[in-house]
């Protein structure tokens, strides 16, 4: 199975983008085929020993259409903006002479006596050479059996033309002004379509154009100098900077970089200069991971969009049957040959279902465009939809809502004022120790500008701790059994101490030198610093948070009562936590469930909305249907606010563009709409949805 992304040209509709869709679909091999009318470009999965791609191009080609100057294998990128922006151009230019063609029309209709010959010359030139466009998608969708928005235009701009040239010849009343005019503001609409649709798509693009070209190969070194964009992923040989993350997590401040830290395509270094190993495969950065992952969110239909494809199936058949039924009963009502080929081109151009093809990707692409700029990735679709409905939030704790590793939250000695030199013997200790909190009290002890203290003959008793010697005497710092075996007492005072470490679900471990006790230390996975903020914001949201985790009931209670969270589960495997998501959801709730997206991601797919936290090549794995970036659980609540505006996008553009349908075909029908008036509602309905879409980002923006 392979998957293959490109761009489509000539494109004009959301019912181009059908034709192209079915054309793709017949090809022997393929196994699945979106076409995106907003953004130009089809993604294709296809069986490589059935079909290759020149098979996808003649399909393309043949359904009268043209394919991009090249092809992207899994998702990768291909710059259409620059077609579009030609279209635009070319656009204008037509817009403008239409414009000026129209004059005559529009002279005539108030009342200034213009000579028949130069309004039948101008509607003729208007609606055969500019209208051309439409005309040629009419026979591509006839040629395909299908009949759209190029069809209702060909046939009621044309019906309306020759009609007019039969009544100028025969003595009746022309009406050169109505297809002249319609014309126009088809072009008109298009043109401020094509300009909606560059600005919609301009995130996505952006992320396309940050590789810096070339990609080095994976192990080469390289140089990042001030201001430079790094090339590749990789890691830190030496050297140090700060690196702006923004594109990636959302997030303004610079990132500090030193030798073995992970660095990311696309990001820009600052001030400092550093070397880098590249890590990643061309092409297999986290940049190509989130552009891929863009995309497939762009290419699937989610569930309300496949809806709407069947109703626009039978809509088009459905106004052909209006149409027909407008003109027989003017003939047979009003015996009026006139009007009623006026108000069947009315009801005809009226229908043009552009609006209702560009509802759900219009708003989609904008949703996840604006996602992406802030650090989310919405992976799927259908993520828009479940997040509506969502009413509990279920958070894993550790690395989610809490760092993810333990920090040195107090150390306390035996002999007032002797804190350093405890701090300094238990670095002595743990300086050649892999276990966690030896990384705590190294980074500790780095941060108070203490040394470690010599240690000699150092040894790992698992479960228990590590000792070692220091002038000759031997030293322990592990649990209270290990030390106090040496010889040692507890004082009264740390006893007490060492007590209430506990009741805060602290891990507690005390240093020996010899039988005397020197004091104790206690470590704690802390919460992150925008945790509380997180669970705030959602309960503004009005909804319920809780927390599932494997730890201890004292750890969980402790971090419950810091976030002012009561739904807590404690003692809960990976497993076991899917099967709390699908308890809950017996009882008749939707579910949101935040993890890392390695070890949760049994919760992430059992829940309606899965949502990662993490970075690096984490996001690759991830079980979440939304990931974001920075690992922040602030980010959270900003997520289900995007998609829910997105969602909530979607609906009012499907609203009103069923709206505009049911109240404008019968009033068309019945006269009450001028032809003229229906080509300008019709060009306007779809202009009106991008721009709804994109109020999705102001909106955000605000918030």
């Amino acid at each position: 199975m392979k998957q293959v992304s490109f761009g489509i040209t000539g494109m004009d509709c959301a019912s181009c983008a059908v034709t192209v869709q079915d054309a793709l679909r017949k090809v022997d091999g393929v196994m699945q085929a979106q076409v995106n009318p907003v953004t130009g470009k089809a993604t294709v999965e296809y069986d490589e020993t059935k079909a290759k791609p020149h098979h996808l191009v003649l399909a393309v080609k043949a359904s009268g259409y043209g394919v991009g100057e090249g092809m992207s294998h899994h998702g990768e990128g291909l710059d259409e903006q620059d077609h579009a922006r030609h279209v635009i151009s070319v656009r204008g230019l037509e817009v403008i002479v239409a414009g000026v063609l129209s004059l005559p029309a529009l002279a005539s209709m108030f009342g200034f006596p213009i000579p028949g010959g130069m309004l039948a010359i101008a509607a003729w030139y208007v609606v055969v050479k500019l209208g051309w466009p439409f005309h040629k998608g009419t026979w591509r969708e006839l040629a395909h059996g299908r009949a759209g928005m190029d069809t209702l235009i060909t046939i009621g701009t044309g019906s309306a033309l020759l009609w007019s040239s039969y009544a100028a010849y025969a003595g009746g009343r022309p009406y050169f002004d109505v297809p002249t005019f319609i014309i126009f503001f088809l072009l008109l609409g298009k043109w401020i379509e094509n300009r909606q649709r560059v600005s919609a798509g301009s995130a996505i693009q952006g992320l396309l154009e940050l590789h810096t070209g070339e990609s080095p190969e994976r192990g080469e070194v390289v140089m990042v100098k001030s201001g430079e964009r790094i090339p590749a992923d990789g890691e830190v040989v030496s050297g140090a900077s700060s690196v702006d993350e923004s594109l990636l997590t959302g997030e303004s401040v610079p990132v500090e970089k030193w030798e073995g830290s992970r660095v990311f395509a696309g990001t820009v270094n600052g001030l400092g200069a550093f070397t880098m190993r590249v890590t990643s495969e061309a092409g297999q950065a986290l940049l190509d991971e989130i552009v891929r992952s863009v995309e497939h969110a762009l290419s699937e239909k989610s569930p309300i969009e496949r809806y709407t494809d069947k109703v626009s199936a039978v809509f088009v058949p459905t106004v052909f049957l209006i149409a027909c039924a407008t003109v027989g009963g003017w003939l047979w009502f009003a015996h009026d040959a006139a009007h009623a080929v006026e108000y069947a081109v009315a009801v005809l151009i009226f229908a043009c279902p552009c609006a209702l093809g560009l509802a759900t990707p219009a708003a989609i692409l904008v949703g996840v465009g604006e996602g992406s700029r802030r650090g989310i990735l919405i992976k799927d679709g259908a993520a828009l939809e479940a997040s509506r409905n969502i009413q509990v939030v279920l958070f894993d704790k550790t690395g989610t809502l809490t760092q993810g590793h333990p920090s040195l939250t107090d150390a306390l000695a035996c002999v007032p004022g002797q804190e350093k030199e405890l701090l300094s013997l238990a670095a002595g200790l743990e300086r050649l120790s892999s276990h966690p909190m030896a990384s705590a009290v190294l980074a500790a002890a780095t941060e108070r500008t203490v040394a470690p203290a010599p240690i000699d003959r150092f040894e790992t008793v698992p479960g228990q701790g590590v000792h070692g010697f220091m002038d000759g005497v031997e030293c322990r710092l592990g649990i209270e059994p290990f030390v106090t075996a040496l010889g040692a007492t507890i004082p009264e005072d740390m006893a007490r101490h060492v007590a209430a470490w506990r009741r805060e679900a602290k891990t507690v471990v005390l240093i020996a030198h010899g039988s005397r006790l020197l004091g104790g230390l206690a470590f704690q996975d802390r919460l992150k610093t925008d945790a509380k903020r997180a669970i705030a914001d959602l309960r503004a949201m009005g909804l319920e948070a809780g927390l599932v985790t494997g730890d201890h009931a004292a750890t969980a209670r402790a971090v419950g009562e810091e976030l002012d969270i009561t739904n807590i589960h404690a003692d809960v495997l990976p497993i076991a936590k899917a099967e709390l998501v699908q308890s809950v959801q017996r009882e008749g709730k939707h579910v949101a469930f935040v993890g890392d997206g390695i070890n949760d991601a049994p919760a992430l797919v059992r829940a309606d909305l899965g949502i990662a936290l993490g970075t690096g090549a984490e996001i690759a794995t991830s079980a979440g249907e939304i990931v974001i970036m920075s690992g922040s659980p602030a980010k959270v609540a900003e997520a289900l606010r995007l998609s829910r505006l997105t969602f909530s996008a979607i609906r009012q553009n499907l609203f009103w563009a069923f709206v505009y349908n049911a109240l404008g075909l019968p009033l068309a029908a019945l006269g009450y709409i001028h032809p003229v008036f229906a080509g300008a509602a019709m060009a306007f309905s779809s202009v009106s949805v991008l721009a709804n879409s994109l109020r999705i980002a102001r909106r955000m923006r605000k918030a």
